[in-house]
């Protein structure tokens, strides 16, 4: 191949990596053989940890041999801005050897060289690995015995008769203990809606306890209930009822009326199993038992 032939064949400027179709020749004398850079030989020196940029600067400094780097920008097709820093990363993988002359020649290292001295450097971290395995292995060991925070259900609840059915279902589900606060008609409503089901859990060992306003209107329905419940009076008002099962189960509803029915009405309930937000409101509640005021219920009570 004759000189200018080589020279027209040239692709000089462009960016990205070239396809394999579209290899660059850099000019060589017709007795040496030109070495292509192209996409399949760039691919593989990235393989290898190198970029883009040192890809092909390397194959062209394998084709030219020894030269300066405005002697190496023109065919590598690396920015003017971008060839010394580039010579010089390939300097520090030993890659290129520096020719202190004026101006700065550079000489290619062969690539087997390079790769004997990844290889050292590989087994080297794999022995380094080896000895200090047992120690990383405990280091990072699985414990496995930290039971990852679990997000509840949240629910909203609308009508009475809705509510007593989620209500039932938390009182078949009691396990252990069960709180709650409600109106003044809540005694009434409890005993008569869930009375077979307190009274079932109670004799399997649920303890139940009850707050609300005892008023002398109530207390027929609270001597009842206390046949099965622990329960305390507050003198505060309060608007609507709340219980809390197990420290994991919790509702609070706004009775709509405040009537004695356990079927008709517009209530609005909030439910979750959420057991973070269930503590909290149970602890609220254990607090408020605290100073809640015991009943005394006579014997004669009607």
């Amino acid at each position: 191949m004759s000189l200018p032939h080589a020279c027209a064949r040239v692709r000089c400027g462009g960016g990205g990596v070239t396809e394999p179709d579209d290899n660059l020749f850099i000019a060589r004398p017709e007795s040496s053989r030109a070495v292509p850079i192209n996409a399949d030989r760039i691919r593989k020196l990235m393989d290898h940890g190198l970029t883009e940029y040192q890809a092909r600067v390397y194959l062209t400094m394998l084709d030219l041999g020894t030269a300066t780097a405005s002697q190496v920008t023109p065919h590598a097709r690396v920015p003017r801005t971008r060839i010394y820093a580039t010579m010089s990363q390939l300097h520090e993988k030993g890659l290129v050897e520096i020719i202190p002359e004026t101006p700065l020649r550079y000489k290619p290292v062969p690539f087997d060289r390079y790769l004997k001295k990844s290889v050292a450097e590989l087994r080297d971290r794999a022995g380094s690995l080896e000895k200090n395995l047992a120690g990383i292995a405990k280091e990072f060991a699985v414990v496995g015995q930290v039971t990852p925070e679990e997000r509840g259900r949240f629910e909203a609840i609308y009508g009475r008769r809705n509510a007593r059915e989620r209500l039932i279902k938390m009182y078949e589900g009691a396990e252990q203990s069960w709180i709650g606060i409600g109106t003044g008609r809540s005694p009434g409503r409890v005993m008569r809606g869930f009375g077979e089901y307190i009274t079932d859990k109670s004799a399997k060992g649920v303890r139940f306890r009850y707050m609300f306003p005892v008023t002398p209107e109530n207390l027929k329905d609270v001597q009842r209930l206390s046949r099965y419940a622990s329960i305390r009076s507050v003198d505060f008002f309060v608007p609507m009822y709340m219980h809390v099962v197990d420290g994991r189960e919790f509702i609070m509803s706004h009775p709509i009326p405040d009537d004695d029915s356990f079927y008709r009405g517009d209530d609005i309930c909030i439910w979750t199993d959420d057991r973070a937000l269930a503590q909290a409101v149970a602890n609220i509640m254990e607090h408020t038992w605290g100073g809640a005021k015991q009943v005394d219920i006579p014997a004669d009570a009607p």
